[in-house]
């Protein structure tokens, strides 16, 4: 009987510790990251409008705007090349902007109450950059949201918020006016 019990706990301890090394170990071999899927569909410091996902659309086919009142463009960029700058113009109900990591991991948020004039105007800056630009801000960033990132790739997400047909025109021409680009100092 003893043996049995003994048994018994050594495959239940052996189970939770198969299971949970898979589950830590995931993320690293998955190649479904939501880095993967943006870098499949997206150039480099160029927006990209997503699709609104609509009922006949196949679930899981590429990446698509998960929310029909909302307007969702992404940016990737790599600050190797230089700090990130988004930037569009135009007066929406409301845009919301997240930031994340290579890994799909998000680091920032911000949203039109945060920014000066309800502008959207952010740069995304490594360490060394966010050093440079502390010591003498560049005019083109003079009233820019600062958001510094460890990563130095990842992307961006930015959603503008349509309540109804009478803002699609307004929504669409932020969305257009998006600009996402690098800059070097």
């Amino acid at each position: 009987m003893t043996r049995f019990l003994y048994a018994t706990l050594v495959g239940l301890v052996g189970a939770a510790v198969v299971h949970l090394v898979i589950v830590f170990l995931l993320p690293l071999v998955s190649a479904n990251t939501p880095w993967n899927q943006i870098a499949g569909q997206t150039e480099e410091n160029r927006p990209y409008r997503l699709p609104t996902r609509t009922a006949d659309a196949a679930f899981g086919s590429g990446v698509h705007g998960t929310d029909p009142f909302f307007e969702t463009i992404v940016c990737r960029y790599d600050l190797a090349d230089g700090a990130a700058h988004l930037r569009s113009t135009g007066r929406v109900p409301l845009w919301t902007v997240n930031l994340y990591d290579s890994l799909g991991t998000g680091f920032f948020s911000a949203n039109d109450r945060l920014a000066a004039g309800q502008r959207l105007d952010l740069a995304v800056l490594n360490a060394s950059q966010l050093r440079f630009v502390r010591q003498s801000t560049p005019t083109e960033l003079a009233g820019a949201i600062i958001a510094s990132a460890d990563d130095p790739r990842g992307f961006a997400v930015v959603r503008v918020f349509v309540p109804d047909e009478t803002w699609t025109g307004i929504s669409a021409r932020f969305a257009d006016a998006l600009e996402c680009r690098s800059l070097e100092f």
